[in-house]
Order: structure tokens, then sequence, then C-alpha cells
């Protein structure tokens, strides 16, 4: 979901850049444009003032131009200095001479994000490639390995796009800048070229021709910009439908690794359960091994008969009952049990096998007290 999220974020921002892009460079081509258009109209203006500075001559046209700019009210146009066409013309070379070097940084600019978007992709179908080669190692990776990078990758991306929009507001400032300059010099010629108009009297057939020829340039100029408002629009709609294509199949991918991660999500669960109960199963048998390697120690076997006492001569001054109180009390008994026990184990630890032994009953030793001479 985190994931997700962020690229639905990414799609959101990337969007909103091209579409301020888009802006700019309409604002930019306008200019453009408002600028060709001057720049036209100046060059006819021209031509007419040069065909009446023909007839005229210079010394009046110059002071009836003089005496126009005294009466002109004050203002931006009062305030601005007479420019040589010459100049006006080399100005306009270098700024189209960087205009055309904004529209190559562009053009660069745009094959570097068509590059990182293949990048980008790339990058996805390595993911989805390793994730099913290996579903174990996508799992053991921790959760911010791979927002991670989409973030750095997100990030720079960014960064190339705003430094694109800020070359574009200083091309489009600069492109406002001359048409604004074009704007100032059609004003100058067009007062020239009324100033001349009105000094010289032309024939009814040239203000019509000048009449149509304003006509048809207007109407071409018309049609102009409705071939290149329909060109736009039809740009607009390709850029629209390819976006659209770009987000679609980009859903279908995210959709794809939501299943799998899904998939991957059950058969780790299904795995630490058999991890699990192999856990116990693997328990179970080595307490098994340890039983079998480690039996309980056999019960002692019973005692070796014990042989037959030894005659017994009583002494003199002894009663004939205290010698068999002596032998067989439960001290002397305990002591032989755990004397055969000691032997035993002794065996059983330097590996010699021990016969079984059949019980023996033991015989009960019967005493026989013979009295002494003189009692």
């Amino acid at each position: 979901k985190c994931g997700e999220s962020f690229s639905h974020k990414v799609i959101e921002e990337v969007s909103f850049i091209e579409k301020n892009l888009e802006i700019e460079k309409t604002c930019r081509e306008s200019a453009e444009a408002l600028a060709s258009k001057l720049n036209k109209e100046n060059k006819t203006l021209k031509r007419i003032s040069m065909m009446c500075m023909a007839k005229l001559g210079p010394d009046a046209i110059t002071e009836e131009i003089n005496l126009d700019e005294d009466d002109s009210t004050p203002g931006a146009d009062a305030e601005i200095t007479a420019c040589t066409s010459l100049q006006c013309q080399q100005r306009f070379k270098e700024l189209q001479e960087q205009v055309l070097a904004a529209q190559r940084e562009k053009q660069t600019a745009s094959s570097e994000l068509d590059d990182l978007r293949s990048r980008l992709l790339d990058f996805i179908e390595e993911v989805m490639c390793s994730c099913k080669q290996s579903p174990l190692y996508l799992c053991a990776l921790p959760p911010p390995c791979f927002p991670y990078n989409l973030s750095m990758l997100a990030v720079e991306e960014y960064e190339e796009l705003q430094t694109n929009l800020e070359m574009e507001k200083d091309l489009r400032e600069k492109a406002e800048s001359l048409a604004q300059e074009m704007y100032i010099e059609q004003k100058k010629l067009k007062r020239q070229s009324q100033l001349l108009l009105q000094s010289s009297v032309p024939s009814e057939q040239l203000l019509k021709a000048l009449e149509e020829n304003a006509k048809l340039t207007q109407a071409l100029e018309e049609e102009r910009m409705r071939h290149q408002q329909k060109v736009k629009e039809l740009e607009e709609k390709l850029d629209q439908d390819r976006l659209l294509m770009e987000i679609e199949s980009l859903r279908r991918q995210l959709d794809l690794l939501e299943e799998d991660r899904k998939d991957l999500e059950s058969k780790y669960l299904s795995s630490e359960s058999t991890i699990r109960n192999l856990k116990h199963s693997v328990d179970a048998l080595q307490k098994r091994v340890q039983q079998a390697e480690n039996p309980p120690p056999p019960p002692p076997p019973p005692p070796p008969p014990l042989p037959p006492p030894p005659p017994i001569t009583h002494q003199a001054g002894c009663r004939g009952d205290i010698l068999p109180r002596v032998l067989f009390s439960p001290g002397n008994i305990v002591d032989i049990k755990k004397q055969a026990v000691d032997e035993m184990m002794a065996r059983i630890k330097d590996g010699v096998r021990l016969r079984p032994v059949q019980n023996v009953n033991r015989l009960k030793t019967k005493v026989s007290i013979v009295p002494l001479p003189g009692w």
C-alpha cells in the first residue's frame, strides 16, 4: 500500500509539472508568434516608409518626426530612445539564437526524462523478475528498501523537471521583453508611416491596395493562428492519450505487484507454519535419539549367594546368641549389597558384559548352638 500511494503521488506530481511546462511552452510560442508578426509588420512599414522617403526627402521627414515626438503625451513611449533598425535586427537575432539554444536544452531535457522513464520501467521489470525467481528474498528485505530507491529516482526526476521549468520561465520572460521591444519599434514606425502618408498624397489605388494587403495579411494571420491552435489541440489530445495509456499500464503493473505480494505473503505464512511443524518434529526426534543413545541404567542384579559361615568357636564366658546377631546385623548386609553394586557398575563402565544370573534362593543359614562344657 505504501509503494502504491507513493507511485500515485509521483505520477500526479509529474503530470502537474508537465502541465506547467506545456503552459510555459504555449506562452513562449505565443510570444514568439507575436514577435514574428510584429517583425513582419515592421518590415512592411519600413518598405512603405522607404517608398515615401524616396518621394519626399529626408529633411522634411526628420522635422515632422521631431515635432511628433515633442507633441506626444508623456509616458512609456516618450522615455524610449530611438534605436536603429540594424541594432533591433541584431538584438532580435541574438534573442532568436537564445531561444533556439533553450529549445535544444529542452529537447535534451525531454530526452533525459524519457531515459529516466525507461530506466524506471526497466527497474520495475527487474524487480518483478527477481520476485518471480526468488520470492523469499523479497520477503527477507526490510520494508523501506524498495520505496527508498523509488524515492531517490523520483527526487532526481523532480529536480530535473524543476530546472526545465525555471529555464522555460526565463525564456518566456526574454520572449516577452523582445515582444515589448518590437511593439515599441512598431509604434515608432507607425508614427513615421502616418507622417509620411499625411505629408504625401497617395492615390486611391494605392490606398485600396494597402487596405486589401492589410486585410489579406490579417486573414492569413488569423488562418495561421487557427491552424496552430488546431495543431496544439491535436498535440494535447495525443499527449493526454499517451499519459492515460502510461497511467493505465502503471496501474496494471501495480495490480500485478499487489497480487504477487499477496501470493508471497500467503507462501511465507505457509512456510512459517511448515517450519514450526518441522521444528517440533526435529525436537521430538532429537529427544528420541538422545533417549536411544543414553538408555536408563539397568536394574541392579540380585547379590550373589553368601558363602557358608565358618565354624564358630565360642570363647568361654560368651553367650551363644551374640555371634549370629553380629554376623547378620543390617549394617553388614547393606555393605555387602553396596560392594556388589559397585563391582557391577565398574564392569559396565569397563565394557564387560554381564552374564545373566539365575535367581538362586538364598539358603537360610542355620546356626547351631553348641552348649559349652561347664554350663
